[in-house]
């Protein structure tokens, strides 16, 4: 059985070949390699996005632009942009009133959050244009193979991205990414749902297929993991289902149609297509969640 490890957009691997170094002059700085993201996002995000911290439900330290599924270049660009849409990042190349209003959220950015002396805004740009880049395709399903980074053991990892968009700000969106991973040696397997680009708390509503509403208290705080002792009191990221050798610790069912999540930001509704999820992959996440989802496939 073969899964696409993330495929890259064409006009992505141009734009790095043509990219030179991070220390040419500000005004050469037009597109970065996937080599020159990966510096940037160990420099920058890494710090606080640990393996022990996972800000967010992430952990950026072993990140790569050239393996990065788009669901989470998509997050990492509305983090840096302070949530602007898809759409708005991808006209602001040529519409001003787009490229103002990403200048004007920056400044709520995530890039700062570190505490380390930001980039120049070429180098800045040239990131949020190569983000925007390989956002292409986030909302589709992205299914990756790879293994363990510490037992070495095959990991199937299935993502996907939904937007709100904003109702009071135009050109602005909440983002919810999806991501569904089993260790197929151990059977251990997770869902997890992931919000951007500000923490929020309170209850959330989860509803699968045809099952009944399931309900979730988001609550707790998220520490930095730069050692600044910085406390964010609100998450990004909740875990939706859990199991251990193929049995659900949770009461969701894994889905066969669709997830819908609502009410976890006021008169927000997005729904994860699993219908969409290639069979393969459903039936090797299956396997993780056996007894909660026995019978659903098709």
């Amino acid at each position: 059985m073969q899964f696409a490890l993330n495929p890259r957009c064409q006009a992505v691997a141009l734009a790095g070949m043509m990219a030179g170094s991070l220390a040419t002059p500000a005004a050469a700085v037009d597109y970065l390699s996937p080599k020159q993201q990966n510096t940037l996002v160990q420099k920058y995000c890494a710090v606080c996005h640990t393996d022990t911290a996972k800000n967010g439900g992430l952990s950026l330290e072993y990140f790569d632009a050239s393996q990065a599924p788009p669901s989470l270049t998509a997050m990492l660009l509305s983090k840096l942009t302070g949530g602007v849409s898809l759409k708005t990042a991808r006209e602001a190349s040529f519409d001003a009133g787009a490229s103002e209003l990403i200048e004007r959220k920056m400044r709520s950015g995530a890039m700062g959050a570190s505490g380390i002396p930001i980039p120049d805004k070429a180098t800045i740009d040239a990131l949020i244009r190569a983000f925007t880049l390989q956002s292409a395709g986030a909302l589709d399903w992205t299914v990756q193979l790879s293994k363990d980074a510490v037992a070495g053991a095959p990991m199937l990892t299935a993502s996907i991205l939904r937007e709100a968009p904003s109702a009071t700000n135009p050109g602005e969106a909440e983002f919810y990414r999806l991501v569904a991973s089993c260790n197929l040696a151990t059977q251990v397997g997770s869902m997890q749902l992931a919000w951007s680009p500000v923490p929020q708390s309170g209850n959330l509503a989860v509803l699968v297929d045809g099952s009944p509403v399931v309900q979730y208290r988001v609550e707790g705080s998220e520490k930095m993991g730069n050692s600044s002792g910085v406390v964010l009191h609100q998450p990004a990221a909740v875990v939706l289902a859990e199991s251990q050798r193929g049995v659900s610790k949770t009461n969701l069912p894994f889905p066969a149609e669709s997830l819908t999540i609502r009410d976890l930001f006021p008169g927000e509704t997005v729904t994860f297509p699993f219908a969409n999820l290639p069979k393969d992959a459903r039936q090797e996440l299956n396997t993780c969640f056996s007894d909660s989802s026995s019978g659903r496939l098709k």
